[in-house]
């Protein structure tokens, strides 16, 4: 299954089908053209993520879910504030519930979502508990050139519909094991990484209400210096800069969705806008199209247009999704 996704919240509602309560912005500037793939079987589904702008991803991580994640080329994204390796995977450590990266432009990861009992039960029965320490410290592991090969390879082929089952979680035993791995980092979430990830979560769960620094810093609990050193190091922007693309993206998506139109209550450009904070029409349509490379009323008619509408696919209830849900 393919869906092009052209928001950021869109990509959202797909991860959310396949069980991963994630919330999304695009942080760069430009029109956003995305694939969402999503192929294997019900015992080991494989989704991949294709994005030319860059994007901030958080949210819960599935239970029972150890997702195995890899890059197809060289835009490597950035796991809880480290970046990752050439030759890596990552997003696997057992201990961790939720999740917090960054997709850079151009970036094209697959993930496969491994059934955390049958690992585990598969290490036992095999008396590699070795690994098992792995995966419960480690969330990313710089593997030996031949053994990424090797399971990026049937990654690519379970996603493509083969019968690839055992043979990459065999593969996944077998390239986390310690003496094979060229080092792991732990997901741990650093002083940086961790005041950036409230700030987002703050972000993401007030998208409705504008905030100043000063009211910032006392309800994450950081000085306004920490918050604004700490995000121009992680994101290249301010922090008030960074709500305000997170804010951008809902409206973004409100504007190119009659569904979301309804369920908000405004149908409007000022309506959707003043829904998500924004309370200055020029501000606002200024900002929307240095995001977006196109004003906000564009946004709309292209949505309202007769067959030309975003198209709000039931993901949960496609096949492919259910399957990836037993």
């Amino acid at each position: 299954m393919e869906i092009a996704f052209h928001s950021a919240p869109s990509l959202s509602t797909s991860l959310q089908a396949v069980g991963f309560e994630m919330d999304v912005a695009q942080l760069s500037q430009g029109a956003l053209n995305g694939v969402f793939r999503l192929g294997g079987s019900g015992q080991l589904p494989v989704l991949s993520i294709q994005t030319n702008q860059d994007l901030l991803l958080q949210g819960n991580r599935r239970p029972g879910v150890m997702p195995l994640g890899l890059n197809t080329n060289d835009q490597h994204p950035v796991v809880r504030g480290k970046a990752t390796q050439p030759g890596s995977l990552h997003g696997f450590q057992t201990s961790l519930s939720e999740a917090f990266f960054q997709l850079p432009a151009g970036a094209h990861i697959q993930v496969a979502l491994v059934c955390e009992t049958r690992f585990e039960q598969l290490a036992t029965a095999t008396g590699d508990h070795q690994t098992l320490e792995v995966i419960q410290r480690a969330n990313s592991a710089n593997l030996h050139p031949q053994r990424f090969d090797e399971i990026s390879a049937l990654i690519q082929t379970q996603l493509m519909g083969g019968d690839q089952d055992d043979l990459v979680e065999v593969a996944a035993l077998e390239a986390l094991s310690p003496h094979q791995l060229q080092g792991t980092t732990s997901g741990e979430l650093g002083v940086r990484a961790g005041l950036m990830k409230d700030l987002v979560a703050w972000g993401f769960k007030n998208t409705g209400q504008a905030i100043t620094l000063n009211d910032l810093s006392a309800t994450i609990f950081a000085s306004r210096s920490s918050i604004v050193h700490h995000c121009r190091q992680s994101f290249g922007t301010g922090p008030m800069a960074l709500l305000k693309q997170i804010r951008l993206s809902q409206v973004h998506h409100a504007l190119s969705s009659p569904e979301v139109q309804q369920t908000i209550g405004g149908n409007t450009v000022h309506e959707i806008a003043c829904h998500y904070g924004f309370q200055s029409r020029n501000h606002f349509a200024r900002d929307y199209r240095n995001q977006f490379g196109e004003s906000p009323s564009a946004t709309l008619q292209r949505a309202s247009a007769p067959g030309m509408s975003v198209q709000s696919v039931s993901v949960a209830q496609t096949p492919q999704m259910a399957m990836a849900l037993r």
